[in-house]
């Protein structure tokens, strides 16, 4: 029998199944907190709850993961150096540290307007020595014809010998600019995805499994280790692209919504006829739009983690960002409860940026030239533990109300501890992994700060939590972003539910409410919170068997796919047909020359792909479509362009037989 290993490393749980790839059974699951600080411990943590007995059994390990997402959001991962041919991107901002302009361009055709200054060249790679980890390299129309971005890679090998990549690799669209965002982040993500393998061959190896990794991409399909090390970029979007592979295998179903509700975001997903839509413009994450094609997923700020909070008015509020839950915390630091309960103050404490609630832990030492006097006491005071805010203000002298530890939260140095929608689970008994004690301390620090019995905070808590989650699935529908309310989203949440529970709700939301499809729920705190979304929906909720691991299922089960686009265009002035594809430009007296060479290569480099990572059988698909326009002096339709799109699909069990 195959077992295949599915894992995924999320911000919070590190997930991980072993699937029978037959019988199409998941056999043990397991999670783990992910340890950012060391990938290896969450990673060792998980496999050592899975079942030992089938380890010898393992052919296949998949791997889906957020780090990737993550990073480019975060602004993290490597310097990197870009060099542009043809001219510079005016007024518009590149994610690259250092830039250099070469000489060399070619037309939109790919014939060439100006050589490669190859001394230049030289001069702007020696000038990046010592101030980029790695180089990107993009072209004006380097799709139509690579010829200088790959005598470029070359230099760069020859000089510095850092990672490179070229834009044409990454995407066969036109649009210079969002070609080149793309590059640079790629290689920006190189050590993110590389330490992710790293960690997880590292142990693989301590546990005697011996087995090949794919990775999951954005569109859900899988790509090898050694392409996913050099096009890292196409793992945006992995994880939850996972959990939607996940959520249909679980359930068998074809036409829902998949509601997938982790520690920092739910995910959103439309499922038609089986099929999750293609962002076919390209994935936008952090800000960025990228030419890299991912199924079309929302994401929004509200998960098991999301800071639960009083505004400078007194009003409750949760999300978008993420805390440590105090469950968890006080799960490893027990001292903190003692703090929590000796330090509570009320009155007029009413900033919202911290609160009696609040603690905090050092994650990494900050740069103390960079500190004001009170941080550099507060991060001094951090060095043996996490401690509560109040703690920390009394360390330095302070009132609490005065502490604004904001900054060194955002720029990853401390993190915050408070209370989340895990700890009001905690406190209402419904779920008990972590420490009850200090989850219940903080909500009744919140409760009597809203000077409301505890059980009526726990109540508006959960009414806004499922009022806010089902407002999210109608966003998703409608493509509606918070930004488009005139209310906040709070308060649309609100409205939503007085709405939804209302005997006579108004026409608009009438329409909205019942769903046609079918919810299907995964994600860990999705049984516990779903729930009330869906009966404000009034829409069927279905909450799978596994469907806290459902991102490392959809690792186990996704197809492996390739696709490859080669185009033909005439170049009037010659006469001749020129092909593009992914590897070079070729150019033919005739349109059937072209097009029998770009399917037989097409076929053939597919093959050959798949063939080297065992997959002996694919199935090959081709799309053509011709273009013409309308030529009056000749009163005929004569040959514009072409586009052949070549998809290979193969099942991973053909890899793991």
């Amino acid at each position: 029998m195959s077992y295949i290993l599915g894992m995924d490393t999320g911000g919070t749980y590190t997930d991980g199944v072993i699937v029978d790839s037959i019988a199409k059974k998941v056999l043990c699951k397991a999670k783990s907190l992910t340890t950012k600080e060391d990938l290896t411990i969450g990673i060792k943590n998980c496999l050592s709850y899975l079942d030992e007995t089938y380890y010898k059994k393992i052919a296949l390990v998949s791997l889906s993961t957020t780090l990737a997402t993550n990073a480019i959001v975060e602004n993290r991962g490597c310097r990197v150096g870009l060099i542009l041919f043809g001219h510079m991107l005016e007024g518009e901002e590149l994610p690259a540290d250092v830039c250099k302009i070469i000489k060399g361009e070619f037309d939109i055709m790919g014939r060439l307007k100006e050589d490669m200054d190859e001394e230049q060249a030289r001069q702007a790679i020696e000038s990046m020595k010592g101030k980029v980890d790695a180089i990107a390299i993009s072209g004006y129309a380097s799709v139509r014809n690579p010829k200088h971005e790959r005598r470029a890679q070359e230099l760069v090998k020859e000089i510095l010998d850092v990672p490179t990549v070229y834009a044409h690799q990454l995407t066969t669209s036109l649009g210079f600019y969002h070609r080149t965002v793309t590059a640079i982040l790629n290689v920006r993500l190189i050590p993110i995805i590389a330490e992710l393998i790293a960690a997880t061959k590292k142990v693989l190896q301590e546990k005697n499994i011996h087995a090949p990794i794919m990775i999951v991409k954005g569109d859900g399909t899988l790509m090898t280790e050694e392409m996913a090390k050099e096009r890292p970029i196409e793992t945006i979007l992995s994880g939850p692209a996972a959990s939607v592979i996940g959520g249909c295998f679980l359930t068998g179903e074809k036409n829902a919504m998949i509601m997938d509700m982790g520690g920092t975001t739910t995910d959103i997903a439309l499922i038609e006829n089986g099929i999750v839509k293609i962002k076919k413009e390209g994935a936008s994450v952090g800000g960025w739009r990228t030419r890299v094609q991912a199924a079309e997923i929302s994401t929004f700020g509200l998960g098991g983690d999301s800071r639960i909070y009083l505004d400078t008015k007194g009003n409750l509020q949760i999300g978008p960002k993420k805390a440590m839950p105090l469950c968890i915390a006080g799960h490893k630091y027990p001292y903190l409860i003692h703090e929590l309960k000796s330090f509570q103050r009320w009155g007029s404490f009413k900033a919202y940026h911290d609160q009696e609630a609040d603690c905090y832990l050092l994650l990494k030492q900050p740069n103390e030239s960079l500190l004001t006097e009170k941080e550099r006491k507060i991060v001094q005071r951090l060095s043996d533990g996490p401690h509560s805010i109040t703690k920390l203000a009394e360390s330095i002298s302070l009132d609490p109300e005065v502490v604004d530890l904001t900054n060194l939260v955002e720029e990853g140095y401390l993190v915050r501890i408070s209370v989340t929608p895990t700890d009001i689970l905690h406190v209402q008994g419904k779920y008990n992994q972590w420490n009850t004690d200090i989850a219940r301390a903080g909500a009744e620090i919140l409760a009597k700060r809203m000077e409301v019995p505890l059980n009526i905070f726990l109540k508006k808590a959960a009414d806004m939590i499922y009022a806010k989650l089902a407002l999210t699935a109608l966003q998703s529908i409608a493509n509606v972003e918070e930004k488009d309310f005139d209310i906040s989203e709070n308060e649309a949440a609100m409205y939503l539910i007085q709405q939804a529970f209302s005997p006579n709700p108004n026409s608009f939301f009438q329409s909205l409410f019942t769903l046609r499809q079918p919810i299907i729920g995964i994600g860990a705190p999705a049984e516990a919170w779903l729930g009330g979304a869906a009966e404000i929906l009034k829409s069927n909720l279905i909450i799978p068997e596994h469907a806290e691991v459902a991102n490392a299922v959809g690792a186990a089960v996704g197809q492996i796919m390739e696709t490859i686009e080669i185009l033909i265009h005439i170049d009037t002035k010659s006469n001749t047909y020129i092909l593009n594809t992914p590897w070079s430009r070729e150019v033919y007296k005739t349109l059937q020359e072209a097009e029998f060479y770009a399917i037989h290569e097409g076929r053939k480099y597919l093959q050959q792909l798949f063939e080297e990572i065992g997959c002996d059988r694919c199935d090959i698909t081709q799309k053509y479509k011709e273009n013409k326009f309308v030529n009056e002096a000749m009163e005929v339709d004569t040959f514009s362009d072409a586009v052949l799109i070549l998809t290979a699909v193969g099942n991973i069990a053909s890899v793991v037989k």
